[in-house]
């Protein structure tokens, strides 16, 4: 059986689906997220501390909160592979120039 041709992408063309996530990974401007994050954070720890909302309210607080700082994580390990793509990139364009 033939092996189909390979197609080469670009980096915006090879998009999976997420625009806003990879603008940001992109530019690396993260002022505005990282402001919303904050704001959302804070508004959490209160319903945190609040016990007349019940249980139940600082439970689904609590949840939001590790959403929150999952959300952070992956951010930054998708900042940590694209540097070592772009790493990688580089050592291979010196090589070729060789």
């Amino acid at each position: 059986m033939a092996n189909p041709p390979k197609i080469q992408q670009s980096f915006q063309d090879s998009g999976l689906g997420y625009p806003h996530i990879e603008e940001l990974l992109e530019k690396e401007d993260f002022e505005r997220i990282n402001k919303s994050f904050a704001e959302a954070y804070q508004t959490l720890e209160k319903i945190m501390k609040d016990t007349s909302g019940g249980l139940k309210k600082q439970k689904a607080a609590q949840k939001a909160m590790k959403s929150y700082e999952l959300t952070t994580e992956l951010m930054n390990e998708l900042l940590q592979i694209k540097a070592q793509i772009v790493k990688m990139r580089a050592e291979h364009a010196k090589k070729q120039k060789k």
